[in-house]
């Protein structure tokens, strides 16, 4: 359940979604999406994670409300993918992450994007340790796409 904390008393907001990739979407197209979207977040302290399985997007961003959603409006207007689903979207107390990643599983991607894969399996052994006592359901789904691809 996520916290219950007011919106006004909560500076921070985590939103997470699921979307599908456009077809076609090539490793070019996601190295830029990864150096703008970690260069927007960090001018707007937003932090998280992005994952990508070869078709379908799973993201859970955090920080400032205000922040979180000029970021949330630049993923709504993207054009690399469709259906987007919101999953979650509630204050909490503090950012869980420290920094915004790209994890891509079970695709061949660039140089950059495997370095940034491998920061981001650091990230999720350190989550796989909170596991079912996460109070957090948006963090418990990232889990579960991730390593289950079920969502």
């Amino acid at each position: 359940m996520p916290p219950s904390a007011s919106a006004t008393t909560m500076p921070y907001r985590a939103i997470a979604y699921i979307s599908r990739a456009i077809s076609g979407l090539r490793i070019t197209e996601l190295d830029n999406l990864l150096v703008d979207a970690r260069a927007h977040n960090q001018i707007a302290n937003v932090t998280g994670i992005l994952l990508y399985d070869g078709s379908r997007f799973f993201q859970y961003f955090e920080g400032p409300a205000d922040g979180v959603d000029r970021i949330y409006g630049r993923i709504r207007s993207s054009t690399l993918h469709h259906d987007i689903q919101e999953l979650h979207n509630y204050p909490i107390d503090l950012p869980y992450f420290t920094q915004w990643n790209m994890g891509c599983k079970d695709v061949d991607g660039s140089v950059l994007q495997k370095l940034s894969t491998q920061q981001w399996v650091r990230e999720a052994e350190q989550l796989q340790q909170i596991g079912p006592q996460s109070d957090s359901p948006a963090l418990l789904d990232l889990q579960r796409f991730w390593t289950t691809d079920q969502l």
